[in-house]
C-alpha cells in the first residue's frame, strides 16, 4: 500500500518535471526539468522490480544525453539570447490534443481485461545481463563505447573556436 503511493508520488513527479520541460523558457530550466523527469523514472523502474532498466535510465539518459544537452548548452553562448518559444505556438490547441491523447489512452487501458497476478519477491536481473555482455557481447559493446567516444571528442574539436596566426 505504502509501495503504491509512493510510486505515485514519483509518477505525479515525473509529470511536473515533463511540463516544466514543456513549459519553460530557459534551457537550463527544461535541462533540470529533465532531469527530474529521468530520475523519477528511475524510481519508478526500481518499485516496478525492474532494477536493470533503472540502471540503465540512469547510466544512458541521466549520465549521457542529459550531460551531453547541458554540454551542449555550456559550449554554445549564443543561447542565452534567444528563448525557446516561438510566436507560432498555439497552447489551446496543445492542450485540447493533449487531452484528447489522454482520453483516448485511458479509454484503451480502462477497456482492457489484465489478469491478476501474484506478487512474487523481487529477482535481481542485472547478474543475468551481466554475464550475457561480458561473454558473447562484450566486443560489440566496447566498440560502440569506442566509437562515441572518438565522436565526443570529433564533435569538441569541431566546435573549438578557431585561432588566426
Amino acid at each position: 500500500m505504502i509501495g503504491g503511493l509512493i510510486w505515485m508520488l514519483f509518477a505525479a513527479a515525473a509529470v511536473a518535471s515533463s511540463l516544466l520541460v514543456a513549459l519553460s523558457k530557459n534551457i537550463l530550466h527544461c535541462a533540470f526539468g529533465l532531469l527530474a523527469a529521468l530520475v523519477s523514472v528511475c524510481a519508478m523502474y526500481i518499485f516496478l522490480g525492474a532494477d536493470f532498466l533503472a540502471m540503465t535510465q540512469v547510466v544512458v539518459y541521466v549520465g549521457g544525453i542529459l550531460v551531453l544537452i547541458l554540454f551542449g548548452v555550456m559550449m554554445t553562448h549564443r543561447l542565452h539570447a534567444h528563448g525557446l518559444r516561438d510566436e507560432l505556438v498555439q497552447p489551446v490547441a496543445a492542450a485540447v490534443a493533449a487531452a484528447v491523447v489522454f482520453g483516448l489512452s485511458f479509454m484503451v487501458i480502462r477497456s482492457q481485461i489484465w489478469p491478476t497476478v501474484e506478487l512474487q519477491e523481487a529477482v535481481p536481473t542485472t547478474r543475468e545481463f551481466g554475464k550475457a555482455f561480458l561473454s558473447s557481447h562484450l566486443f560489440p559493446f566496447e566498440f560502440a563505447s569506442l566509437l562515441l567516444l572518438v565522436a565526443m571528442m570529433g564533435a569538441a574539436l569541431l566546435s573549438r573556436e578557431k585561432k588566426e596566426d
